[in-house]
């Protein structure tokens, strides 16, 4: 047993040192490693957030210390990481088996507060030794006990620690305070009942209110018994009253805790101070409190006081009275209570019963059921409840005979007690009990049953469902959906198919509806209750559809389906009935095909009720809730179902809504539930902007009416005087023509090489053929299945573009069309059930992509002949789709199909593809997104042979981490996402090794970044190559860094210059120049850095760490990240090893 003891000491020892264990081959330093520490801040998850506090531990106090003090002062930066990191790693270190980490973390605390000069930063700082702090922290919280804004948290900070050595702090520090921080300490001295401190701080009670409040507040929790003069002099001088003292209520305090403290007799004697002085109605809170003391010193003592306060003429009082009875009450004693009942007044009757119910002394259920009879009906409802809950099971039979003699307000009562009451025998005694009470009895206990689901009760019943009176056959008929189990089904559909009165039979359905639920399997329930329906008599198996659409699922569907083509009248109206009250969204379809078909006109309003229903319930995306909506205003036709088709618009929240909404503000029945939902929409999103937008709410403005018009117009003016500057979507498609279209002349490369008479001629055959495979139809644009793709006249760069589009099934199953962007294929557009060629991935890719992802996110696709919505936004090289408002690109570069070693197009036409296969396309609109203009070489530049890496329109040049470094207003700006990591690197393409690199960059507070040369594209580049830092120098957390840290300095190895940054939020301009061993980093014009690696090479870094990056002779060019958002612009460079 000892070896075995001896062995987990030591396999101990071993974790603990290996949690200390600094990384040998981890090379960062503590200022990097804090920067990479708080890019995964916070944590996703728990697993994260133990590596984060892992990472901290392994920084060793003196990191951690760095850590703490890279606060800064309020109004110079955001705290907030650093605080989580902070506070994190206290609540962590403060666990069971982390006593080394948590020494650590005192220790680190206790220097940092020494460095430390902000006082909201020490608050802070002081608020974690509250949390990790023993003995070991009270010398450096001692000297803060003087200080007014931190005796308060140094104060609380000995309270949590709460030894004999943090309490002789407090007291030593009580002669040496004043003002706010004497408060604070004599507030501890109470919290943390410093015996000693008792005597002092009793002179300090006859000072200044707030001190007086403060010592009376640390005199009750100490609760010395010599203290009790005092206490009561302050009491006396207060009336007894509440008042800005607060000394009563210390006074009742203090009475409380020499209750606790074993000092009963002098706690009951004042408390019973307390009852003789406080007699008027305004002191019934203080009378209370003191009760409540009196009746905790002895049971005897207990029941005087608090029967006698049955006699008090304050209700408030009694009730109180009451409550301290309930937990001590015994059968004795609760006796004594019932033996109150007979002569109080109803109201306190009742409390008294209900006191009594609660207790559950069974002793006094006789006294509580000799109420039964009682005159008043709130003292028999009362009595009632309290039997039931007392006597449980064995006070049914009694309560069942109350039900046969009692009237209705006794029949309810009894049926609430019933439902409150356990026992295993108590439905099978209430079922017994059925047979032989009058009906309204009869109806009150089925409902019991229905209520308890007792399904072991089920015969009886089913015995009452062939009651002679009506209520209690109906009754049993309701009660049936809630008793039955799905072992009842056989019997169901027997008395399903027995059962002719109407009711009775809706109340079977649902009764077999309410067993059917709780199958995973929809299939098998179809196929069971179908084979049900094949065997039921013709005029009941109209009652089987619904049942079928409680199910749900495909053989469902169908099954209803075919009852609806084929059946006769009657059977179209249940099947129509069970297509609208679908358990989920399977017949939305369906009922949109009934509503199409003209013969069905008898049916199409409970067909687009029961549609917009279901639609109404569905989770969908507002682009595709709009989508639904139209289908069916396409076949509403009374002003009542298309007023409401607009009003159910309003949730579906995008700019296609105000389009459809907006074709109604002219029709005088529609105008106004069209003005309301163009208004709402608006109103909600207040990036909408541009002539569409304007003239729609202007319009709305000149439309609405009603109460409330007036607010809503003013509303409306408000919003469009916020609007946002700038030409909002504009149409591409007028419905009519194919103005702004043109037919497709080759690709943009081809159209490039061609000759303007060449080309115009090519266009002209062109237009002609797009003339007669483009055609427009009531408002759309369909594509015949032959021709060429259709382009947009103008060009675009940056651009959102919504389009509407619907492959036309003519069932040959080749479905196939895409959107090529700039010139560019292509957004797929496909038929999902083209399994052989990959479709089933769903619409919305970039199909024609071979690096970058290629396929969908999900699939989001409408069937076939339904339309579907696309939001497309290009920026830069990058695209992101939305398909029927599902995310399927997320920010994917588009590669240039025409050729690949190019990027894509700048500017170029927009176009919809031909594939042979039959689509259409509507309501297609475009807005044009402000682009900076592609950066270009200098004259000079371009004589000297630079080449542009980076023109502020596409990263064709890099690779790396191309989903944090986007492309935002013409920069590579990185945005790392918080507990994602750091945002990673970006590099060049190309690998160069002598070169001229020229580039800006803006820094946010704080920003740590680096420039990797000859860098490798795995591994830390810092290390495996050269990494020339990019930092915020003047940033406080950096304050503490080696020299060879700072901006411009190759990392470890030479320091730069410092001082040459501009401010934060400026673009600076830097050229590296990187030639043999020799580099030179010029900043703003200044050389901050002209060094020489050869030493380095040979007697290794200035930083004593392996760089075996400094004897590469060529690698990559990259942005290294750290976890802050940093911006790059006009990036280029000049190859210097070519001219070798």
């Amino acid at each position: 047993m000892i070896k075995k003891i001896f062995f987990i000491l030591i396999a101990a020892v071993m974790l603990q040192s290996a949690a200390f264990a600094q990384d040998k081959t981890d090379q960062r330093t503590v200022t990097t490693r804090i920067a990479d520490l708080l890019a995964q801040l916070p944590a996703r998850d728990a697993k994260q957030l133990k590596a984060n506090m892992l990472e901290i531990a392994q920084m060793g106090e003196d990191g951690y210390v760095s850590l703490i003090t890279g606060l800064t002062a309020p109004g110079k930066g955001n705290n907030a990481l650093l605080e989580y990191a902070i506070g994190g790693f206290s609540g962590y270190v403060s666990q069971t088996g982390q006593e080394a980490w948590r020494k650590m973390s005192v220790n680190a605390y206790c220097k940092a507060l020494s460095k430390i000069t902000d006082k909201q930063n020490k608050s802070f700082v002081i608020s974690q030794l509250e949390l990790v702090g023993k003995d070991d922290a009270i010398a450096c919280l001692e000297p803060y006990l003087t200080d007014a804004q931190l005796a308060d948290p140094a104060a609380r900070a000995l309270v949590k620690i709460n030894s004999a050595a943090a309490k002789a702090a407090l007291l030593a520090a009580l002669t040496k305070t004043s003002g706010t921080a004497k408060l604070s300490v004599v507030e501890a001295l109470g919290d943390i009942r410093a015996k000693d401190a008792a005597k002092p701080i009793a002179a300090l009670t006859t000072g200044d209110n707030d001190l007086a409040k403060m010592s009376l507040y640390a005199l009750a929790y100490i609760a010395d018994p010599a203290s009790e003069a005092v206490m009561a002099a302050a009491a006396e001088k207060s009336g007894f009253k509440y008042e800005n003292t607060n000394a009563v209520a210390a006074y009742l305090i203090y009475a409380e805790q020499l209750m606790k403290n074993g000092n009963k007799e002098l706690a009951n004697n004042i408390a019973k101070k307390i009852l003789e002085k406080a007699t008027a109605d305004e002191q019934v809170h203080v009378r209370t409190a003191a009760l409540k003391i009196v009746s905790g010193f002895s049971e005897a003592q207990s029941n005087e006081y608090l029967l006698g306060a049955m006699d008090d003429k304050n209700f408030e009082y009694r009730a109180a009275a009451l409550k301290f009875a309930l937990p001590t009450l015994t059968p004795a004693t609760a006796e004594l209570w019932a033996g109150k009942v007979t002569k109080a007044d109803p109201a306190t009757q009742v409390a008294i019963i209900n006191m009594l119910g609660k207790s559950k002394t069974l002793s006094v259920l006789p006294s509580i059921t000799k109420l039964f009879k009682n005159k008043d009906q709130g003292v028999r409802a009362a009595a009632i409840a309290a039997a039931g809950n007392i006597g449980q099971e064995q006070a049914l039979e009694d309560l069942l005979k109350i039900m046969g003699k009692g009237d209705a307000n006794d029949i309810a009562a009894v049926s609430n007690a019933i439902l409150r009451m356990k026992g295993e025998g108590i439905n099978a005694k209430i079922a017994a009990f059925i047979p032989k009470a009058k009906p309204e009895v009869q109806v009150a206990l089925i409902n019991v049953l229905a209520s308890k689901s007792a399904n072991g009760q089920l015969n009886t019943i089913y015995s009452l469902l062939k009651s002679k009176k009506p209520e209690v056959r109906q009754a049993a008929f309701a009660a049936l959906k809630q008793t039955v189990a799905s072992d009842n089904l056989p019997q169901l559909f027997t008395l399903l198919n027995e059962t002719k009165d109407q009711t009775a039979l809706v109340n079977v359905q649902e009764a077999i509806i309410s067993a059917l639920k709780g199958s995973k399997n929809k299939d098998e329930q179809a196929d069971m209750v179908l084979q049900q329906m094949a065997a039921a008599p013709g005029d009941k198996k109209d009652l089987f559809y619904k049942i079928l659409g409680s199910i749900g699922g495909n053989k469902s569907l169908k099954a209803v389906s075919e009852a609806f083509n084929t059946g006769n009248e009657e059977t179209k109206k249940a099947a129509i009935v069970a297509l609208s009250s679908w358990t989920d969204t399977g017949s939305i379809p369906e009922l949109i095909r009934i509503s199409r078909q003209p013969s069905n006109v008898a049916y199409l309003d409970q067909a687009i009720e029961g549609y917009l229903n279901l639609v109404r319930a569905a989770k969908y995306k507002p682009e595709q809730r709009l989508l639904v909506l139209r289908e069916a205003m396409i076949v509403a036709k009374t002003p009542v179902q298309q007023q409401q088709i607009l009003k159910d618009a309003e949730q579906a929240k995008c700019f296609n809504t105000l389009l459809f909404a907006g074709r109604y503000l002219d029709n005088q029945t529609l105008q106004q539930a069209a003005a309301n939902t163009v208004m709402n929409v608006a109103l909600a999103d207040k990036s909408y902007r541009g002539t569409i937008v304007k003239d729609l709410l202007n319009k709305a403005i000149g439309t609405i009416k009603g109460g409330d018009s007036e607010y809503q117009k003013e509303a409306m003016r408000k919003y469009l005087a916020e609007m946002p500057a700038g030409e909002g979507f504009v149409s591409m498609f007028n419905g009519t023509d194919l103005s702004g279209w043109k037919g497709l002349v080759e690709n943009p490369i081809k159209r490039s090489k061609m000759d303007a008479k060449s080309l115009a001629d090519a266009q002209v055959k062109a237009d002609a053929e797009a003339k007669e495979s483009w055609k427009p139809m009531n408002g759309e644009l369909h594509f015949m299945s032959h021709g060429n793709n259709l382009a947009t006249v103008k060009q675009y760069g940056d651009f959102e573009m919504l389009v509407d589009w619907k492959i036309i099934d003519d069932k040959k199953g080749n479905g196939d069309a895409g959107i090529y962007l700039r010139g560019s294929p292509q957004v797929q557009i496909w038929d999902t059930a083209r399994v052989k060629s990959g479709a089933q991935v769903g619409s919305g890719g970039l199909y024609n992509n071979k690096v970058y992802e290629s396929k969908p996110l999900k699939v989001a696709d409408n069937k076939l002949d339904e339309w579907n919505t696309f939001r497309i936004l290009m920026k830069g090289d990058r695209v992101t789709v939305y398909l029927n408002g599902e995310l399927v690109t997320d920010n994917v570069i588009l590669e240039n199909y025409w050729d690949r070693n190019l990027p894509i197009f700048a500017e170029e036409q927009i176009e919809l593809q031909a594939h042979g296969s039959p689509v259409a396309y509507r309501d297609i609109y475009i807005r044009e997104i402000p682009r900076v203009k592609p950066f270009e070489l200098s004259a000079q530049e371009k004589k000297e042979g630079y080449k542009v890496l980076f023109d502020g329109t596409n990263m064709h040049n890099w690779t790396g981490n191309t989903t944090d470094y986007i492309i935002e207003d013409g920069n590579i700006s990185i945005r790392p996402r918080p507990g994602k990591g750091s945002g990673g690197n970006l590099f060049t393409k190309e690998e160069f090794s002598d070169f001229i690199f020229r580039f800006e960059f803006q820094l946010t507070p704080g920003a740590n970044n680096g420039l990797g040369i000859r860098a490798p594209l795995t591994g830390d580049a810092a290390y495996q190559g050269m990494e020339l830092q990019i930092l915020d120098n003047e940033a406080p957390m950096y304050k503490n860094l080696h020299v060879y840290q700072y901006h411009g300095s190759v990392y470890g190895t030479i320091p730069a210059k410092r001082g040459f940054l501009k401010p934060v939020g400026e673009w600076n301009y830097e050229e590296v120049v990187v030639n043999g061993p020799k580099i030179k980093v010029i900043l703003n014009g200044t050389v901050i850095l002209d060094g020489d690696i050869t030493d380095a090479r040979k007697n290794g870094a200035a930083d004593g760490k392996p760089h075996p990056g400094l004897l590469r002779e060529s690698g990559h060019i990259g942005f290294l990240g750290h976890g802050s958002p940093v911006q790059f612009k006009n990036i280029r460079i000049k190859d210097l090893s070519k001219k070798k």
